[in-house]
């Protein structure tokens, strides 16, 4: 079959299926997509808020509790222990089907009204109760798409992490801080795209290094000061001197670090021990294309964020842990097999269909809540013979009677579900986070935007107040309540933290976690590919005294400061 241009019933522009892609489309029985991979991409992450803690109302005690979703989703919410417990059944909620209504309108009535657990974990959790879309947690503060991480704080995308704070996409680090796509790592600190790095200060792009500090693209170096060498002694010396546990000091060491790091070549993708892959951040994966953030991965296209080992999938928002066989899912996972259409959904699923948070389920079509059920539709148990009646006579309605949104985009079988149904708003998802957004172009776009709640704390102290060295200050801080340099909120230095940076000699933070993370956000690439050339024109590198004439698809636009390079050009710059 030949490749075929189609237009996107969204935003009108070309986009073109290719051959690979029909094989997937056949092997899954689902039709080809009319959106655009872009506009796909959008849709889901309007599905998954990442960040955000909101107080809502708990449908059982009506007590207030922090969820994963604002009190003006037109939802319920039960805490999580209760809601995973076998106090109530899910199927109490069942619906028949009706064939006069469309199916996606059903699904909205039906999610309205079957209880979702307030935050989204799986495994154990504990002492980690202001953490989402996270599982198997050990003491962890506000930490995000996080799994197996013990007595940490403020991560974003982490695995296998133990005592590290301030951190995003960080993968078997510990005692570790403000780092950007650091993994396998010990004691690295304010530090970018490093690996296998052992007492590591404001470096970047270093592999094997140790007692490195302000480094650029060092293999194997020990004892390296701005990519000098030095004696052991001389190191020691140079490092003692800087006073590091001073937060002036740090702050003007952050402003000389980026300068220097501008003069080095950067490779035109982050990615390591890859074979057949285009997109950005991936490491330790095959045949991965136009993917972001991917670890271990297999046979993928589309993909943003995925785990431990998921492979044979599509137009996805974060894998994790096996999850084998989906297509346009949102957060699915734990050994999850042939899923389609569906979010959060995990713990050996298999085999679903427009579901949504049904954990151990098999063979169910639009179902919300299911433990451990199959031959489900609409939460109304079947027969196995009446399950597949159905279920084909549904996706039969869905495309003679599609569903229209409020911008006249229709909705047949093979469509994820339409923004204007996701409990969240376009500034409260990580749909900001990957394709920002203003207000006026949000509603624009037909997604809905919520002004968040402002919740006025009186601050005890201004940030720059603060003491300057982490010497000089005392457990009382705890009790203060911080006004941010930045955002002007209202922050607090919780006790884990507080531990930390007296243990590491590092100075307090002068801003809230939000403007953190913002902070480190900024090394992260937007998942959109431009067609670029390698702009090495160095007559020592294989090229010789031409420039180098490589192409390549890279997620540094154009209109960035950085020198890219090709793969062949950054490896002879790597020292």
């Amino acid at each position: 079959m030949q490749n075929e241009t189609k237009i996107c019933q969204n935003c009108k522009k070309d986009f073109v299926i290719e051959q690979d892609d029909f094989n997937f489309y056949e092997k899954m029985n689902i039709p080809i997509p009319t959106w655009c991979p872009e506009c796909r991409m959008v849709r889901r992450l309007v599905w998954r808020n990442e960040r955000n803690l909101f107080r809502r109302k708990d449908a059982l005690t009506g007590e207030d509790s922090f969820s994963g979703f604002p009190a003006e989703a037109n939802l319920n919410t039960y805490e999580n222990n209760y809601w995973y417990s076998d106090k109530w059944d899910s199927l109490d909620y069942g619906i028949e089907y009706d064939f006069s209504k469309s199916f996606f309108k059903q699904f909205y009535d039906l999610l309205s009204s079957v209880p979702l657990p307030a935050k989204s974990s799986a495994g154990f959790m504990i002492n980690s109760d202001y953490c989402n879309e996270a599982g198997r947690l050990r003491n962890a503060y506000l930490c995000f798409d996080a799994d197996f991480v013990e007595n940490s704080a403020y991560l974003v995308k982490a695995t296998h992490i133990k005592e590290t704070l301030d951190s995003h996409e960080v993968i078997e680090d510990e005692l570790c801080y403000e780092d950007v796509m650091v993994h396998k790592s010990y004691r690295v600190f304010y530090s970018l795209d490093c690996e296998s790095c052992v007492d590591v200060w404001f470096s970047k792009g270093l592999r094997g290094c140790t007692n490195c500090f302000g480094c650029v693209n060092l293999r194997g170096k020990s004892n390296y000061f701005f990519n000098e060498p030095l004696s052991k002694e001389e190191y020691d010396k140079k490092l003692f001197e800087l006073n590091l546990k001073s937060y002036k000091i740090i702050s003007e060491l952050r402003t000389e670090v980026l300068e220097f790091w501008q003069k080095f070549p950067v490779k035109y993708y982050h990615g390591i021990r890859n074979v057949n892959c285009t997109g950005e951040r991936i490491s330790d994966s095959k045949n991965v294309k136009d993917s972001v953030s991917i670890q271990e991965g297999e046979n993928m296209r589309y993909v943003q964020i995925s785990i431990l080992k998921a492979t044979n999938s599509y137009d996805c928002v974060q894998l994790f842990m096996g999850a084998e066989n989906a297509y346009e899912c949102v957060t699915v996972g734990e050994g999850a097999y042939n899923l389609k259409y569906c979010f959060n959904c995990w713990a050996e699923s298999r085999d679903l269909e427009y579901c949504g948070y049904c954990i151990g389920s098999s063979d169910c079509f639009g179902c919300v809540g299911l433990r451990k059920k199959q031959y489900c539709i609409f939460n109304k148990q079947y027969t196995k013979e009446e399950y597949f009646e159905l279920r084909d006579k549904i996706i039969k309605h869905m495309n003679e009677i599609p569903y229209v949104d409020s911008l006249g985009k229709g909705y047949k079988y093979g469509e994820f579900f339409p923004a204007e149904f996701s409990p969240l708003a376009y500034n409260e998802s990580l749909a900001q986070d990957y394709v920002p957004l203003n207000s006026a172009q949000a509603k624009e776009k037909g997604f809905l935007w919520r002004e968040p709640n402002k919740k006025e704390f009186q601050t005890t102290m201004q940030s720059v107040d603060l003491p300057d060295s982490i010497n000089d200050v005392s457990e009382d801080i705890i009790n203060e309540i911080i006004a941010c340099e930045e955002c002007k909120k209202a922050y607090r230095i919780v006790k884990i933290e507080l531990q930390f940076y007296k243990r590491i000699g590092i100075p307090l933070p002068h801003k809230c976690h939000n403007c953190r993370f913002l902070d480190r956000y900024k090394f992260i690439n937007k998942p959109k590919l431009y067609h670029r050339l390698c702009m090495c024109d160095k007559m020592n590198h294989f090229h010789g005294e031409e420039k180098c004439e490589v192409e390549f698809e890279t997620s540094y636009s154009p209109d960035r400061p950085e020198i890219i390079y090709c793969e062949k050009c950054y490896q002879q710059e790597v020292y």
